[in-house]
């Protein structure tokens, strides 16, 4: 028996599939939702994942039983591959983010549509299918023990088409549960932890020099990440994470990632303003300081630093892009990375802006960055496009990538300052064929 187990592709139609693969295959990491899911499956039924990123899909192969992963903006083609096998005559399941969000939209396009985490759903989805008795929904009864979570079956994807193949996850969930994010409906508000000693076994057993965490946030919890960097330090790993901008006040931790072999993290800024729907803030006093501050922080530590800003919340005016690529400027970020405020739908965000009537867009294959779905509160939509396309050409211009490059090998060493180069070089790129893609 033969299950297909997909991943597709974002398709805005401006941009080839094969630029964005460049892209996937240049800064892109390997997905372990799938591959968990693989893990999941029992051993006597031949399992196949492809990522249709960095590889071509056989729509001529008819397998037993398709499971395609969907988020928002793939949500439209994944409706098309859905009908294309089951015109073929072969049963579809969906799940991922957005069905577990909008399960209503999903179901009249599978035979079967999978609501939270795999761990409690798809070994009954899977008996049932056996039994020729599959449901049309499968809802999981609260959140999954992460602990017993089995190790994702990487063998299954090609790792040589991944710049970080190495990913490695150890927690789900964030306490923060800002407004727009779409994980703390589906993987909960409290964090869940694996056992440290399994995460360095699992470490110890991967062949790649350089581990990628895969966590939302890994310093949710400051026991845990500290136990778990003093264990990574003998083994000489390179690693990346995403965290948030906490971490920077505690010299103790950041110490560790460095000992541990911290190359860099994208911290979470998010906003300079502050407001109730971004639980990342500090309380008071002047957040542009306190954000330079965090970043010289970290950099202190030989640690370079990605630096996340989201745009177009309630809060912001047109003084927002001016103000947060100051904080890029002056605290000398080596990477930035500047976001819409999507409200992808089920969403808390979504839902609050759909009752105020500011959705604007309903194609759901547009929900990507920089494209503006809603009405903003305080500047006009193209106010925003046009400020997220200021600072992206003003982070990017040539003076600007050059004073970049040297401060990064200044601090940081040639190694480092080469990689965040030619990662911007790459991100500049990326920004490029968006920009072509809302030109159309």
């Amino acid at each position: 028996m033969k299950i297909l187990l997909i991943d597709p592709v974002v398709r805005p139609g401006s941009v080839p599939l094969e630029a964005r693969r460049r892209i996937r295959r240049g800064i892109g990491y390997l997905g372990l939702g799938l591959c968990t899911v693989a893990a999941l499956t029992p051993d006597d039924m031949d399992v196949q994942v492809v990522d249709e990123a960095v590889e071509d899909l056989d729509l001529d192969d008819r397998p037993d039983l398709v499971g395609i992963a969907v988020l928002a903006p793939t949500a439209p083609h994944a409706y098309r591959l859905a009908a294309h096998y089951r015109r073929a005559g072969v049963p579809v399941v969906l799940g991922g983010i957005h069905v577990s969000l909008n399960p209503d939209e999903a179901m009249p396009h599978a035979d079967a549509v999978v609501v939270g985490e795999a761990e409690l759903t798809w070994p009954q989805l899977i008996e049932d299918f056996r039994r020729n008795a599959l449901q049309r929904i499968y809802r999981a009864d609260g959140l999954a023990d992460f602990r017993s979570s089995p190790l994702p079956r990487r063998d299954l994807l090609r790792s040589s088409l991944y710049r970080l193949p190495g990913v490695v996850q150890t927690s789900k969930g964030c306490p923060h549960g800002c407004e727009f994010c779409s994980l703390p409906p589906v993987v909960g508000l409290k964090p869940r932890y694996r056992r440290v000693e399994d995460v360095i076994d699992e470490i110890r057993r991967m062949p790649a020099r350089t581990i990628c965490f895969a966590d939302e946030n890994l310093y949710s919890n400051r026991s845990f990440t500290a136990e778990l960097l003093r264990r990574m330090i003998p083994l000489n790993r390179h690693w990346i994470a995403e965290t948030t901008w906490h971490i920077a006040r505690d010299d103790e931790v950041l110490s560790l990632a460095r000992q541990s072999g911290c190359m860099g993290l994208y911290v979470g800024f998010d906003s300079v303003n502050q407001q109730h729907h971004i639980r990342k803030l500090p309380a008071a006093g002047d957040v542009e300081r306190t954000y330079i501050q965090a970043i010289r922080n970290i950099q202190g530590q030989g640690i370079a630093v990605m630096a996340g800003f989201v745009f177009g919340l309630d809060s912001d005016d047109v003084g927002v892009f001016e103000r947060s690529l100051r904080v890029i400027l002056e605290g000398r970020a080596d990477l930035a990375n500047f976001n819409v405020a999507l409200p992808y739908p089920g969403t808390p965000l979504f839902d609050r802006l759909k009752t105020e009537g500011r959705i604007t867009e309903w194609d759901w294959s547009k929900y990507l960055n920089p494209h503006v779905c809603f009405e903003p509160k305080r500047m006009s939509a193209e106010q925003l496009r046009d400020g997220i396309a200021w600072a992206w050409s003003e982070l990017y211009s040539a003076p600007n990538m050059v004073r970049t490059a040297i401060s990064t090998v200044l601090k940081l060493g040639w190694a480092t300052g080469l990689i965040t180069l030619r990662a911007n070089l790459t991100l500049k790129r990326d920004c490029r064929l968006e920009a072509a893609r809302l030109r159309r």
